[in-house]
């Protein structure tokens, strides 16, 4: 059993040094790291309390990884769908990558992306300017009729459950969207199961790098 330990940094060291294999001092560093002082006296119980907390932290911890064939995997997606309007993102520096499909897009498809409108979100060309959250929104007009909405997330499991930041703004949009919803995340970010809640909604699929899956 790990020691007891407060959760300032002068005690990481013996809250890691308790656990027995690599594998657990991995994560008790990675879910120490800029939790305290909130953290109860054993990471473990701070995971049990708070489980999706928790997932993201390790989660956006361990990225970026590659972004290699995500284009092509999105290419092939969008000829088989063939949407008129897709709803896309413009990728922070630690998620995967869209920029060269948007690129390939523009000229093929009407492309929108998120911007944050109070508490909601809705989608609209650009050009693009800084937005909130230090991500690029655009500045055209509002469009409400979209095909098929590229949803950026942190993880997805088997049954189309998806992990975001922790904002709930796709949450709050999906319900009334009646389109197709695909997350994209790396592929190492597809999971067996993630912590869920009443308010979290599914996707129809997920994009990684090297596959697409289609939920039933």
């Amino acid at each position: 059993m790990p020691p007891r330990a407060s959760t300032t940094h002068d005690q990481l060291q013996v809250i890691v040094e308790g656990f027995a294999s690599p594998a657990e001092r991995v994560d008790a560093v990675l879910l120490c790291r800029n939790l305290e002082p909130r953290m109860p006296a054993r990471w473990q119980d701070y995971a049990m309390e708070n489980p999706k907390e928790a997932l993201r932290e390790k989660l956006q911890s361990l990225r970026p990884h590659s972004s290699a064939g995500l284009t092509e995997q999105l290419r092939k997606l969008v000829e088989k769908l063939s949407p008129a309007i897709i709803a896309s993102y413009q990728p922070m520096a630690a998620e995967p990558d869209t920029s060269e499909f948007n690129a390939w897009a523009e000229g093929r498809f009407q492309l929108v992306y998120p911007r944050v409108i109070g508490e909601t979100l809705e989608f609209a060309p650009g050009p693009l300017s800084p937005g909130r959250f230090g991500i690029s929104e655009p500045m055209g007009k509002r469009v409400d009729q979209i095909d098929l909405v590229l949803v950026p997330a942190l993880a997805i499991d088997r049954k189309g459950n998806r992990l975001g930041k922790g904002k709930g703004f796709y949450d709050r949009f999906l319900p009334g969207f009646d389109g197709i919803a695909y997350a994209v995340v790396f592929d190492e970010e597809v999971l067996e199961t993630i912590p869920v809640e009443e308010h979290d909604q599914t996707v129809a699929g997920v994009i990684t790098p090297n596959r697409t899956i289609v939920f039933d």
